[in-house]
């Protein structure tokens, strides 16, 4: 199960996502999550929305080594504020949410942005992550969340991104988007043809996440191309009936779940996982 996640090495290829407001479901918030990835030896990224000072969430970890995710926020200049105080704690790496910069209206906006505070900014662009890359540390890991199409994926490629999440927000930013587990077929297969991942001149790195709810989701995004999976309400539901102790649980069952997957498509290290250990029902013989 051993892997590596933004560079560390991970005892599972599962690790817990950006969520905002973690004290909403642990009164400690996201130094709950910090040690519980620790403990389940894997990565938390640290949210922009966090609802304890970030300086808590670092003091939780027994390292600085903390992946960050950020938002550009209507109000620029507290967003990037917020980002150089995560480089200054020690982050390893910045995670920038791309799927979320047009404010919400109606009833969508008064049940999440409205009741989060966040507040996107429309400006943010290739050019505006060109101008906010030159304001950190020049060897600065830098990761795309939400990256849904080929055509932006090959442009990260292009920017010299080190890696892309394919994620649809979980389905709250946009209802109706295309399942994020289609969008990383479409993905990977044209970073494949394009040389950037598949081989020993990797160029990008490529994760997932989004409606992952057991072992046989991780199985299916690491057939088709993804370095590791992240969730994200599982670990809420879990913290919020069990605390650190449930989300450490739900990881070594996903994990188990995700071994037996495995077992049964006859893999024995993550490597041998490929698009062939998948069957599509259209292809499958008329007489089943």
């Amino acid at each position: 199960m051993d892997c590596e996640i933004f560079g560390k090495r991970c005892a599972t290829p599962i690790y817990l996502s950006s969520l905002a407001k973690g004290g909403l479901v642990s009164k400690s918030g996201e130094a709950t999550f910090v040690r519980a990835a620790a403990r389940s030896c894997t990565r938390f990224i640290v949210p922009s929305i966090s609802s304890v000072p970030l300086s808590d969430v670092w003091a939780a970890s027994s390292s600085t080594d903390l992946e960050f995710q950020f938002y550009l926020l209507g109000d620029e200049d507290a967003s990037i504020k917020r980002l150089h105080e995560a480089v200054a704690l020690g982050a390893s790496a910045i995670i920038v949410t791309v799927d979320a910069n047009a404010p919400r209206k109606g009833a969508l906006f008064r049940a999440t942005a409205g009741a989060t505070g966040v507040f996107p900014s429309p400006r943010l662009s290739w050019d505006r992550l060109a101008e906010l890359r030159a304001t950190l540390p020049r060897e600065m890991p830098i990761y795309l969340k939400g990256v849904q199409t080929a055509e932006d994926a090959l442009a990260a490629v292009e920017v010299g991104m080190t890696g892309i999440i394919v994620s649809n927000h979980g389905g709250r930013v946009c209802g109706d988007s295309i399942a994020a587990l289609h969008c990383l077929e479409d993905v990977a297969s044209a970073l494949r043809a394009a040389g950037a991942i598949g081989g020993s001149n990797r160029r990008i790195e490529l994760y997932f996440d989004s409606g992952v709810r057991s072992g046989r989701d991780v199985l299916k995004a690491l057939c088709l191309g993804a370095t590791a999976v992240g969730i994200g309400r599982p670990y809420y539901w879990a913290a919020a009936c069990h605390g650190e102790d449930g989300i450490v649980a739900l990881l070594e069952m996903l994990t188990s779940e995700l071994q037996h997957s495995m077992a049964q498509v006859g893999a024995s290290t993550l490597d041998l996982l490929a698009p062939d250990c998948l069957c599509r029902l259209g292809s499958m013989p008329s007489r089943l």
